[in-house]
């Protein structure tokens, strides 16, 4: 997962190198002359303040982007303002320029590569996590708890648990990664923190764009491991080579 791209903004001439997420081969340019942008009503007013400053302007634009492998193009939406640019360093000239930062994009980008064999149900609320990934942060880390909770149940983790009266109650998403861990400690405490800030979400609280970058790189390593089997693969292949060379 590169992070750079999904922190960084749009300019007139620029999109980041976002993923297709239709081919899964390609990246993202931006259309030639796409952007359109206005300024808000409110950006407008604040011109007749004494105090103003080009600080102070918002745009809303859309602005077109296209795969450069397979062509699809994707409709980007969000707001923008002006920042200082230099003309000239050496005689220190400076003026503003236009930026853009997006909010929805439509297809939206993988922010990360799915294992080929993602469960569907995770997959779908990994998308929906990602489509909110500039709009709503708070939602977006709950979307990814859910997206653990159906990877709980993929691989087989109880729902329930047996009671000393014999009685079953239902196990907390916090209870059944404890039980994953038992087997798989350094997955399972990877697992923990995802459900830590999915709780955060889940109340409303403050989460950072890094928050679910770091989330995000989190769950693309465990389903790596729980899904794709790379550490598994890796020790099959060592142990290939060993029989085969070793001493």
């Amino acid at each position: 997962m590169d992070r750079y791209i999904w922190t960084q903004d749009l300019s007139a001439n620029y999109c980041p190198p976002w993923p297709c997420s239709v081919c899964g081969k390609g990246m993202l340019t931006l259309v030639k002359d796409s952007i359109i942008f206005k300024e808000t009503v409110e950006s407008v007013r604040s011109h007749g303040q004494d105090q103003f400053d080009f600080d102070w302007v918002m745009y809303i634009f859309t602005a077109w982007a296209q795969c450069l492998h397979c062509k699809q193009e994707f409709a980007i939406a969000g707001t923008g303002g002006l920042a200082p640019q230099y003309i000239s360093q050496d005689q220190d000239e400076w003026d503003y320029e236009e930026y853009f930062v997006p909010k929805a994009c439509f297809p939206m980008p993988d922010i990360f590569k799915l294992p080929a064999k993602c469960p569907d149900d995770v997959k779908s609320e990994l998308h929906t996590a990602f489509a909110i990934f500039w709009s709503n942060k708070a939602a977006c880390a709950g979307r990814l708890r859910v997206a653990l909770e159906c990877l709980m149940n993929h691989i087989g983790v109880p729902k329930r648990r047996k009671g000393a009266t014999g009685k079953f109650s239902d196990l907390t998403l916090h209870a059944r990664i404890e039980a994953f861990a038992k087997k798989e400690p350094a997955i399972g405490s990877q697992l923990m923190a995802l459900k830590w800030i999915g709780n955060t979400g889940s109340h409303d609280s403050d989460v950072s764009t890094s928050d679910l970058l770091d989330s995000f790189e989190i769950m693309e390593h465990a389903l790596g491991e729980i899904i794709g089997g790379h550490s598994t693969r890796v020790a099959t292949l060592a142990k290939k080579l060993t029989k085969k060379h070793g001493s």
